[in-house]
């Protein structure tokens, strides 16, 4: 045993004199250090959340627009007329959003068709005429709060426009006009893939009333108001139009 054991001693010497005789000259001619530390890689710059930045999409829904239509005209009794057109619409919409914390706070804006038509007709002294909406569109504010990390419930209020048509014999042919209101409404939005969101809300808005004249005197005055209820599927991009301006 004590043979054993004299050899194993003698082995590990033997090793570590090799050890030492290797790394000696290196340490004695001074060229090879301490591995120099890489300086720290530059950070990335951070990017937008997924609830930030421009957006655009396509939305399609159901649109309720109700006209009041009121005829008053010289030797014709005042007459007024309410009726309800159900249609389908859609259109395109798009807008800027910026988070902070909880909260997503941006810009919304849209432009909707649909087939309305048939709208509301009035008759008078022997002439009629009808009233349609050809497209509406609106700008609006918009504030949400994240539910969930990937689900907004948002409101919005803005500013509405739509063209309203108003064609017959007794407003001389056919007259198109630009009629402005408010628009108020919510919803709720949620991300898909990466920056695919969808979404589903309700507007309602409400449009100040327009005359029209009519042939011999008089004229045809025009309430409008719609409810809508509207999907949407859009992308938002890692990028504002304001980011583009300013380089940031």
């Amino acid at each position: 045993m004590s043979k054993i054991l004299k050899i194993a001693k003698t082995a590990i010497v033997a090793g570590m004199l090799a050890v030492g005789l290797s790394a000696g000259p290196a340490q004695a001619g001074g060229d090879i250090g301490p591995a120099p530390v890489p300086p720290p890689a530059p950070l990335a710059p951070i990017g937008k959340s997924i609830w930030e930045g421009f957006h655009f999409g396509g939305h399609a829904g159901y649109g309720d627009y109700d006209y009041g239509v009121t005829h008053t005209g010289p030797g014709s009794p005042l007459v007024t007329i309410r009726d309800s057109e159900d249609t389908f619409v859609g259109g395109f919409l798009f807008g800027t959003s910026w988070q902070f914390g909880n909260w997503v706070l941006g810009t919304d804006s849209a432009y909707t068709f649909g087939d309305t038509s048939t709208g509301t007709s009035i008759a008078a002294n022997g002439l009629g005429a009808s009233v349609e909406v050809n497209y509406s569109s609106e700008t609006k504010a918009r504030a949400g709060i994240l539910v969930q990390p990937n689900t907004l419930i948002y409101g919005t209020v803005g500013l509405a426009s739509a063209e309203i048509e108003a064609s017959g014999a007794l407003v001389g042919g056919s007259n198109d006009k630009k009629v402005y209101g408010v628009v108020v409404g919510g919803g709720i939005e949620t991300t898909l893939d990466s920056r695919w969101f969808a979404r589903v809300e309700y507007l309602y808005a409400d449009y100040e009333d327009e005359k029209f004249a009519q042939v011999g005197g008089g004229a045809l005055d025009v309430d409008l108001d719609s409810s809508t209820i509207r999907g949407a599927i859009g992308y938002r991009f890692n990028w504002t139009p304001w980011g583009l301006l300013t380089g940031q």
